[in-house]
């Protein structure tokens, strides 16, 4: 089958997710450092497909976190899961992030 991506997927994205069905789990740096990709971007991108539910991470304290491909993942992988009819859910903003209500006229 032919995998059904969307405008949100980049094709780092398929990267990540074939190294992660051979090599699970893995963390971000072994991932960046075996696939010739920047950390930074590595670590965004599994942010975002954390957020589809397509990877999971085992968090293990001081240590680096383990990603690891969930079943959602792998159906994509093999054709089976239409991406455009997921959208990863954005992160919540921290509130050091935020602006107070003042600065948009609303306080």
């Amino acid at each position: 089958m032919i995998k059904k991506s969307a405008d949100w997927l980049v094709q780092e994205d398929d990267q990540i997710l074939e190294y992660l069905s051979r090599e699970d789990p893995a963390s971000w740096w072994q991932i960046a450092h075996d696939l010739h990709l920047s950390g930074r971007l590595v670590r965004s991108r599994l942010r975002v497909l954390a957020n589809a539910d397509w990877v999971a991470v085992d968090d293990r304290g001081d240590l680096d976190d383990h990603w690891s491909i969930t079943t959602r993942g792998v159906g994509y992988l093999a054709g089976y899961v239409d991406a455009e009819l997921i959208r990863p859910l954005p992160a919540f903003r921290p509130p050091h992030a935020t602006r107070p209500g003042w600065w948009a006229g609303f306080g």
